[in-house]
């Protein structure tokens, strides 16, 4: 496979542009010549595993992927010696972890967390296996030193804080759009409304004009002028039979 095949099989617990600058270190000559010297070392290697060309980050990726933990010292230790049957590389290594089981079970019981048993499991398997050597770490491979490890993690930190600020960056100009989104929104909403009430008022003008044309005229007031031919009536007849009103 050429460089760019290879680098377009991100994959996908591995952040893009570390991918492609690892793949683009495997194809460099530098590459090529420490790739020769590991496989070099891992023929002549003193304690033989069964991780293969894998990387023991790698194996440790996978096993968190499938038990969604990381792994202990002495679990990675068995996982890496021991074939697909379950059978052991070598007999010392089954008694070393067994040994190591044994330890681990007298100094823990079923209240212990499980951060105090990963503690105690690591300190087993220290005084089981010694003291680091300097400048290597223990269950990353040959070629894996404390300081590459340190770069790396610091690295990562960076990479996974630069995405954080760019998530941040992301979600603030999201939240102004919709801020924006919605001044809009109430802003048309508020023009609407004038309108309807402009509406609502003009047909409430019609509709009082429109009772206005069918409402009865007053005519003129007649009731003084009945009152006063009454009157003139009564004297008439008081002056036919030559009486005068009081």
């Amino acid at each position: 496979m050429t460089e760019d095949e290879v680098a377009r099989t991100c994959p996908p617990n591995v952040y893009p542009h570390q991918w492609i600058e690892l793949v683009h270190y495997w194809f460099l000559e530098r590459g090529q010549t420490y790739s020769n010297i590991g496989r070099a070392a891992r023929s002549s290697y003193l304690v033989p595993h069964t991780s293969g060309s894998k990387s023991h980050a790698r194996l440790k990726a996978e096993f968190m992927e499938e038990y969604g933990r990381e792994p202990g010292e002495v679990e990675f230790y068995r996982v890496t010696r021991t074939h697909q049957d379950g059978s052991f590389v070598r007999e010392e290594f089954r008694e070393l972890i067994d040994r190591a089981t044994m330890l681990i079970a007298e100094r823990t019981d079923e209240s212990s967390s499980s951060t105090e048993c990963s503690r105690i499991e690591a300190q087993v398997f220290t005084e089981l296996m010694g003291s680091e050597r300097y400048g290597r770490v223990r269950d990353y491979g040959v070629e894996v030193t404390s300081i590459q490890l340190s770069a790396m993690s610091r690295y990562t930190q960076e990479c996974r804080q630069n995405d954080s600020t760019t998530e941040v960056r992301r979600l603030e100009m999201q939240l102004q759009e919709m801020s924006q989104r919605h001044d809009l929104q109430m802003e048309e909403l508020r023009q609407s409304h004038q309108i309807e009430i402009v509406s609502l008022r003009t047909q409430v003008d019609q509709i009082i004009s429109f009772f206005h044309g069918f409402a009865p005229h007053q005519g003129p007031d007649t009731s003084s002028s009945c009152r006063d031919g009454d009157t003139m009536h009564k004297c008439s007849k008081f002056w036919c039979y030559g009486v005068l009103p009081n």
